[in-house]
């Protein structure tokens, strides 16, 4: 997110805390005197999963993009939460040009943001909505092999939160 977006993204990490997945977010979990940057790098190395919470603000931060891009590269799933009526645009059309989205658009945001629990909880488990494929293989869960961190693409200089699974 940017910082325009933060109430989104902090109501979005106390309704995945409240489930019972635990959340990473910076500021908060960097620990004072260590490097903001691989504090970051590392927990979207560590991630299954990545909300980014679209608006335009986040669509222009630099920040933002270069986070959803650490994401690609590590083989993360990503998946936007869109909180004003913009499309991706330029690099961040790149990485997600292809990402299905869920829109928050209609107040109230809670009701979006329940949906967007929903699905966080079916990505994590492996499951699918009952109209769709799987997305595991048979081994279950999802096709990743990283640790338990979902970041919620939280950029524009203030940071990244992640939450783990249950």
């Amino acid at each position: 997110y940017s910082q325009h977006d933060k109430p989104v993204a902090d109501a979005v990490v106390a309704r995945l805390e409240q489930a019972g997945i635990r959340c990473w977010m910076a500021p908060r979990d960097v620990l004072a005197g260590t490097s903001w940057g691989d504090a970051i790098v590392e927990a979207i190395a560590a991630s299954r999963l990545m909300v980014v919470v679209l608006s335009g603000s986040s669509n222009r931060s630099r920040q933002v993009i270069r986070e959803v891009e650490r994401a690609v590269a590590s083989d993360v799933v990503i998946l936007p939460f869109r909180v004003e009526n913009v499309d991706p645009s330029g690099a961040m059309a790149y990485f997600l040009g292809t990402e299905h989205w869920l829109d928050a658009l209609t107040p109230p945001i809670e009701r979006h943001i329940d949906r967007l629990l929903q699905t966080v909880t079916l990505l994590l488990s492996g499951q699918s909505a009952p109209s769709e494929r799987p997305l595991r293989p048979a081994g279950g869960g999802l096709p990743r092999r990283r640790r338990a961190w979902v970041p919620l693409a939280l950029g524009g200089g203030i940071g990244l939160a992640a939450a783990a699974v249950l």
